[in-house]
């Protein structure tokens, strides 16, 4: 008995002094904290895992500031200079080593080092490239039109639609077959494929995943009851193990006639960059998850604000039917050069609903100081983008959606309210040279399919949707449906 005692008061005097010394003695001590997050760290994991921590970090930037220190070892920045200082290319003594999401994955492109993320990035290069995205129109138009069916077969119907569903089948179907040469057949039967189900539900795990390597006695014993979740993740990686063994052993799809992703892993067998199968495995299902959920996640965004402003979704409709006669006019290059406004809503919806809200960590390796402050070895710095981009101290309303801020006539007028806007501070695809790989092709695919379903319906926000904007996130959004009623645009048959 004397000795639980004894190990329940040290137990206490431990969690107590490491509170004191992280509020008080650490190196970090100076930098505007909350303080029950630094003390009890464990609340911080909490918060992540139920879905808040973005909602709170962002609430503690409106009370701390532009720098906050949101766990011992972890701050939080939404300065525009902190998209160079932390992201940018830096010296050797100072470079600034990607945070890893979770211990349990190390060989993917979010994951990887510098140098192998490097040799990933070349071998994917070409197929994410504006090049490669051009090849790949006449199969991604493909796609959008089997989306427009659908959605006329639900407008004829008279029954809504829920965007998120239909914007979401699009997007894996696309990138399924831009990756693989094989979509998920989501479209076709209206519902998603297993192994897409899961992975829309594997991002809520990501909170856990990193809570457990903080406190792996805890969360590991917590894991150990999730039976159902392990086994849904052992079936996961095998089928992404099977589908990428699949396509390396079929039939090159250059000789088809269409390249896809791994054509352009493959042609890099026998170089430096080549990647072994493993490497390629685990890259598969970032591929999917990030080249889908992005376009997917701002499709659904732009479409409810402009549902949720009547008069800028009447500007959007004009000039769409006034720049574009028939649907086969709705190609990448004049959705691009003829749809400003347009490609302004995307932008301004992007900025409300960055895809990654939170920050995409760096750890320092020696002290720096970043935007006034010294920063210790081993800290994971960041900008968080979604407290970033709808801070006051950055954008004039910046709760409201207002796509004129991003008007060239507007920014350069120095009575317009936006005139003062920190539009730097405005990097959704990250900067430097991590940044996402995938940026032209997920605007390739997001201005097309917004075009195609403006031009071809009238929308109309269901009443259950009115408050679709909130959300919780476990490092994406966790997304509600977006229930619209859809009629066929007058004329159209």
């Amino acid at each position: 008995m004397m000795a639980l005692v004894v190990c329940a008061v040290l137990a206490v005097l431990y969690v107590v002094g490491t509170a004191l010394r992280d509020l008080f003695f650490h190196p970090l001590r100076r930098v505007p904290c909350h303080l029950p997050w630094i003390a009890f760290p464990l609340l911080r994991h909490i918060s992540a895992v139920r879905g808040n921590v973005d909602l709170d970090i962002k609430r503690w930037h409106e009370r701390y500031g532009p720098v906050v220190r949101f766990s011992p070892d972890e701050v939080s920045f939404i300065s525009p200079e902190a998209w160079n200082e932390i992201y940018g290319r830096h010296d050797r003594r100072h470079s600034l080593p990607k945070s890893k999401f979770s211990n349990s994955n190390t060989a993917d492109i979010i994951n990887a080092n510098d140098r192998d993320h490097a040799r990933y990035r070349k071998a994917l290069a070409h197929g994410f490239s504006i090049k490669g995205a051009c090849e790949q129109e006449p199969t991604i138009h493909g796609h959008i039109d089997k989306l427009v069916a659908q959605l006329q077969s639900s407008a004829d119907s008279r029954q809504p639609a829920d965007l998120v569903t239909w914007y979401r089948l699009t997007t894996f179907d696309i990138i399924g077959d831009l990756a693989f040469g094989e979509h998920f057949g989501g479209l076709d039967r209206g519902r998603y494929h297993p192994w897409v189900a899961f992975m829309t539900r594997y991002t809520r795990l990501i909170p856990f995943f990193n809570a457990m390597d903080a406190y792996p006695v805890i969360f590991r014993t917590a894991f150990a009851f999730m039976s159902t979740s392990f086994q849904a993740i052992t079936e996961h990686m095998q089928y992404s193990r099977a589908l990428v063994q699949k396509r390396i052993h079929s039939v090159s799809s250059s000789v088809q006639g269409r390249p896809d992703f791994v054509d352009s892993i493959l042609r890099q067998r026998g170089t430096k960059n080549e990647l072994s199968e493993r490497e390629i495995e685990a890259n598969a299902s970032v591929i999917i998850i990030a080249g889908s959920e992005t376009p997917a996640d701002l499709l659904c965004a732009v479409t409810y604000w402009l549902l949720r402003t009547p008069e800028v979704l009447r500007r959007v409709r004009e000039e769409l039917r006034d720049a574009i006669a028939t649907p086969a006019d709705i190609t990448f290059h004049a959705v691009a050069t003829k749809l400003p406004l347009l490609t302004a809503c995307l932008s301004e919806a992007l900025r409300l609903y960055p895809s990654v809200p939170g920050g995409l960590q760096r750890v320092t390796v020696s002290p720096i100081t970043l935007l006034g402050f010294t920063i210790p070895p081993n800290t994971q710095v960041g900008l968080h983008q979604f407290a970033a981009y709808t801070s006051p101290s950055n954008f004039h309303r910046p709760e409201s959606f207002l796509p004129e801020r991003w008007d060239p006539k507007v920014t350069n007028n120095p009575a317009s309210p936006f005139y003062n806007d920190n539009r730097e501070v405005f990097q959704p695809f990250s900067a430097g040279p991590r940044n996402c790989i995938g940026k032209n092709l997920a605007y390739g695919i997001m201005r097309t399919a917004l075009a195609r379903v403006l031009w071809e319906f009238d929308l109309e926000l269901c009443s259950e949707s009115e408050n679709w904007h909130v959300q919780k996130t476990y490092g994406l959004w966790d997304k509600g449906p977006l229930l619209c009623q859809l009629r066929r645009r007058e004329g159209q048959k």
